[in-house]
This record gives C-alpha cells, structure tokens and sequence, in this order.
C-alpha cells in the first residue's frame, strides 16, 4: 500500500489525467459515449484511481465543467478589469472567450457537451451566463434613466451570443467567431447606449473602444402580461386512446398509437432526460406494448425525430397564424412571440423537448434544431421592407440570427428552472427585445406595452 505522503503526492497529477483524459474522449465521442472504462484507457490507469477522485462519470464530468467553468470566468472578470469604460470592458470580454475558443478548440466542443449531461451541468452553464449577463446589463450605469431598459434584455443578449457562438462551434465554423464580435458588440451596447454607439460598433474589430455618446429614449416600464390563454384547440392528436374496446377504425388507431408515442417519449424524457430515457419508459408513458414501439419507430432517436418534427409543426403553424392576422409588422412579431409563449407555457413536456433536450438528441436533431430556429428569422428579416437607410445600416447580417437566438434562450432557460407555466410573462420583454433594432427603443417599448 502506498503510505500517506505518496498519495498526496500523487493525487494532484492523477486527478488531472482523469479530468484531461475526460475532457478528449468527451469532445470526440461526446457524454453519451464516453465511459469510465475509455477514460482510463486513456489516462493508462486503473479503476481504484478513478474511484479516489469521482464518484461517477458524471462527477467527474461535472467537476472537469466546474474547473473549465472557473477559470473561464477568472479570464473574462480580468479582461473587464483591464478597462475603464465599460464599453472597451464588453469588447475585451467578448474578444478573451472568442480567442480562448478557438485557442482550444477540444475545450470548445466539451462545452458544448454540457448540455447533454443533465440539468446539473446546464445550471453550471447557465452560472456563466448570468455572469456575463451582469456585465452586459452594467451598461444600464451609463444611462441617464437606468430602469428604462428591461433586465432581461441583458439576460437575452447573453444567450444570443451564447447561441451563434453554440452554432459554430457545433458546425466546426470555429474560424468566424472574430467577425462575430463586432456585431455581437453592436446588438450588445444599443439599448445602453443608442444607435450611435452600435453603428460605430459595427466598424470595429479587437481594438479598444473609442468614446461613446449616450443616445437613449427614456421609456415607461412595462405592464403585467395578460392573461394566459386556455388550454382548448391544443394538440388533439397528442391526446390518448380511451382503454378497451373502441370500434375505431384501423388506420385512426395506427396514428393515434404513433401520437401517443410521441407524447409518452415527451414526459418520459421530461422525467429522466433525454440521455436517460429508454424505450421502456416511453411505452409505460404511451401505455402502449414494446411490440406497438417497434412497429412504429426503430429505435428512441427516431421516435425523437417524429416527435421533434410533430411539435415544431405545430409551433410553426400557430406563429404563422398569429404572425398573419395582425395589422402590421410590428403587431405581427408580437402577436407570433404570443402564439409561440401560449403554446410552451401549456405543453411543458412539449417545450422541454423541443428547446432543451432536442440539443443532445444527436447530429439529426440537432440539424433540425438549428432549421427550425432559422425557420422563424424570415419573420424578422420581413421588418426590413420600408425600413429608412440609416435603419437598415445599423442592422448587420446577424441581427436577425441573434435576435432568434436570444428569444430562445430566455425561453429554455425558463424551462429549465422549471417555471415553463410562466413563459407568457416573458412577452412585453421579447417583444421589446426583438422590435428595437427596428423601431427604435422608444416606438418597441409602446408597443410591448399594450394589452390585448
């Protein structure tokens, strides 16, 4: 046995290898398919070792996140310390993570990772992101009326810069994230500094900021959301099969068995996480046989797929229906984000699956994923049309993109803290988020405003 000063002596380096072993098969394979056998192969040590460091794999994959986690916030809090303005402070940020990203592009694809290893680790995640949050929502320090802008439009800038940056790292676009900064910057400053300050933006690259003019509309709060909708003309082909004897014909069976499949796969995965969900947990949900599964998908990724596909259908057609009724564009964009919130906020199951989960349900999904988040920008890219010049100047190819990015992560995030009841809440906010560039704060602020 080994005495007690060559343990500790030797603790350190063999934790690490684990952690480092951890962090390469991870980002090749991805969490699914890493397992603590493959770590040690690759470590070359034996299963005691692992057993004095971690209690599971997803200990240590929580512990290798955590210690990546800290000393990216280390390097993000010294690099806003390097500047006295906060402008100049966001930019030598936003330029630490990108370079850090593509200095190290296995750590890139690990964390990425974190999404699929569970709700401990999205939390983890999502610590970061409230952290560069609050350093987006500083700018309110430079406002003469620092309650005028909504802080969860920090929260929102956040998570768009978190989803373009997601979306290349994933599609291994690594090399754009530079020409990303400018544009993350322009959409990062407006509200805090008005328009000037992100035109100037857009021109920029990595080097400290000139002087900034506050240019910002003061603005009225925002009143309460109105009232949730009922949950009547939901999915009825989502509903189940009444028991026993039902003299139904054969083919309104087949499909209603492949429905209820693919409500079964939603709350089972609402229960145990995509990862820990098996085909056995999905016919208890469906209350269908293994045989019925198996007649309808071949394995849980399809069945996903089906379900994926079902519910972004239904999310799709009521936008448009909501986008298409109103009077204008700026009333369509807000009667859209409304249709979309009302049909989260009553099918939790459904909103989990398709904006949390269907990030880790592999390549396929996430393929899809990635097209129907682009399959709402053409909503916003219509708010162009009879735009003035100097509008359309301060928009940037991206806006629409980030735009959509961030309206879906306030959204997942919601879900995941398991308050999905309370999305319609989110509406004036959204909306204010997502008319500014076009209208100007002041005009996007009215219109969030309004009651229905």
């Amino acid at each position: 046995m080994l005495d007690v000063e060559t343990r500790e002596r030797t603790a350190g380096p063999e934790r690490e290898r684990i952690l480092a072993a951890l962090v390469e098969i991870a980002a090749e394979r991805g969490y699914a398919e890493t397992t603590v056998e493959t770590i040690l192969e690759s470590a070359g040590l034996d299963r005691p070792a692992f057993d004095r460091h971690f209690r599971s794999k997803y200990d240590c994959f929580l512990t290798a996140w955590q210690e990546m986690n800290e000393t990216c916030m280390q390097a993000m809090l010294a690099a806003y310390n390097s500047h006295e303005r906060w402008p100049d402070k966001l930019r030598a940020v936003a330029c630490e993570v990108v370079e850090s990203l593509r200095g190290n592009p296995t750590r890139a694809t690990f964390s990425v990772e974190v999404l699929a290893a569970g709700d401990a680790a999205r939390a983890r995640r999502d610590m970061t992101m409230r952290v560069i949050a609050s350093l987006i929502d500083a700018g309110r320090n430079e406002m003469e009326d620092p309650e005028s802008v909504p802080h969860t439009t920090a929260e929102a800038l956040a998570g768009s810069a978190y989803g373009q940056v997601y979306s290349r790292i994933v599609q291994g676009r690594g090399d754009e994230l530079p020409a990303l900064v400018p544009q993350l910057m322009s959409a990062a400053v407006m509200p805090y500094l008005g328009l000037e300050a992100a035109m100037a933006e857009l021109g920029r690259g990595f080097d400290p900021a000139a002087r900034y003019r506050r240019d910002v509309a003061k603005r009225t709060s925002s009143p309460k959301p109105a009232a949730a909708p009922s949950a009547e003309g939901y999915p009825p082909e989502l509903s189940r099969l009444p028991p026993g004897r039902h003299g139904l014909p054969r083919e309104f069976v087949v499909h209603n068995q492949r429905e209820r499949l693919v409500a079964g796969l939603a709350e089972a995965i609402a229960e145990n996480g995509y990862s820990g969900t098996t085909i056995a947990h999905i016919t208890r949900h469906a209350a269908v046989s293994r045989r019925t599964f198996y007649e309808h998908f071949s394995s849980k990724d399809e069945c996903f797929v089906a379900a994926y596909d079902t519910v972004m259908k239904e999310l799709r057609e009521r936008v448009s229906e909501g986008f298409e009724e109103a009077e204008d564009w700026p009333h369509a964009v807000r009667a859209g984000i409304a249709a979309m919130l009302a049909f989260l906020a009553t099918e939790p199951h459904l909103a989990r699956l398709c904006m949390v989960e269907a990030l880790v349900a592999g390549p396929v999904v996430v393929e899809r994923y990635d097209a129907a988040i682009k399959s709402f920008v053409p909503y916003f890219q219509s708010g162009r049309e009879g735009r003035p010049p100097e509008v359309l100047a301060r928009l940037s190819p991206t806006t629409e993109e980030a735009l959509v990015g961030g309206m879906v992560s306030l959204i997942s995030r919601r879900i995941i803290a398991g308050k999905t009841e309370e999305l319609e809440e989110l509406l004036p906010d959204l909306v204010e988020f997502t008319l500014t560039p076009y209208l100007g704060s002041e005009e996007a602020a009215e219109i969030a405003a309004e009651k229905d």
